[in-house]
């Protein structure tokens, strides 16, 4: 995607379904984008703070770990975007997509007070954990050049879920010890520590006693936050990662086996066909 997203350009596409773009913001290239009205446009930061400039009078902030939903029913927005050298992932999706997507789960959406969207909306939310992942996905990884529509559409519909989600703070209800900030922060730092040390990762008492909290509730606190326990979720990263490193070409598979913490070539192998549908190597040769 170019540095300067034309709207006009863009107009024709855009209305008929998502669109998810990768933008590559560069600290002393400015970024500037035209946000189509009547779009809902998503702006995921999840490696740095991100600023907007909406004009020479207003501008604002988003923090990394944050997403913007802008909407104007009225005009295109024209924005500049400022950051130090980073990746953010942009989505944009006509209004009735989805109200239609969500259609089917109007009273959750009820209980959530979504009534649409209004004039317009400026707002920030926090990227959720499981939107985390899938966004991870997303921008380690290129858009398949067969069914690259439906795969957009795919996964547009799985990062809006997330988005859309019960709030985090009402996620802890069943795990009455996570309504505590800093039970919260331990399991997150618990997170951390797994992805550091994933070629090598303490075991889960190991694990429960870097953090500060006993393995039962490690355990249920971990699932709670992130959806999966701690090691289907290390494997899932681990196996995500190891195909950034096979897009690169670098290493050999066994060297990237050993990288990301197998204890052979052959369970790496198993693992990685299991979830993504083929071999290591052959994923290796479609992406070099």
């Amino acid at each position: 995607m170019s540095k300067n997203v034309d709207s006009g350009k863009r107009k024709k596409s855009i209305s008929a379904s998502p669109q998810l773009y990768k933008l590559n913001l560069e600290q002393k290239a400015p970024q500037t984008m035209s946000l189509e009205k009547d779009l809902v446009h998503f702006l995921f930061a999840r490696e740095s703070n991100v600023q907007f400039i909406f004009s020479p009078h207003y501008s604002r902030d988003l923090q990394k770990g944050n997403y913007f939903l802008l909407y104007d029913q009225n005009r295109d927005l024209d924005v500049k975007l400022e950051s130090e050298d980073s990746r953010m992932l942009y989505l944009a999706m006509p209004t009735e997509f989805i109200h239609d997507m969500l259609i089917e789960d109007h009273q959750h959406l009820v209980h959530l007070n979504f009534k649409g969207f209004g004039v317009k909306e400026y707002s920030e939310h926090p990227i959720s954990p499981e939107a985390d992942l899938v966004i991870e996905t997303l921008m380690q990884e290129g858009f398949p050049t067969s069914l690259k529509q439906l795969y957009i559409k795919a996964k547009s519909m799985e990062l809006l879920s997330h988005c859309y989600d019960v709030p985090e703070e009402n996620r802890y209800e069943n795990c009455p010890f996570l309504k505590d900030k800093d039970n919260v922060e331990r399991i997150k730092h618990a997170r951390n520590v797994l992805i550091e040390k994933m070629a090598s990762p303490p075991s889960l008492p190991e694990l429960a006693k870097i953090i500060g909290m006993n393995e039962y509730n490690l355990k249920v606190g971990f699932k709670n936050v992130y959806g999966l326990p701690a090691f289907k979720y290390l494997q899932q990263h681990r196996l995500n990662f190891a195909k950034s490193l096979l897009r690169k070409n670098q290493l050999q598979v066994n060297e990237i086996a050993d990288e990301i913490g197998y204890t052979s070539a052959s369970h790496f192998i198993e693992a990685f066909k299991k979830n993504f549908g083929t071999t290591p190597k052959k994923y290796q040769a479609d992406h070099s």
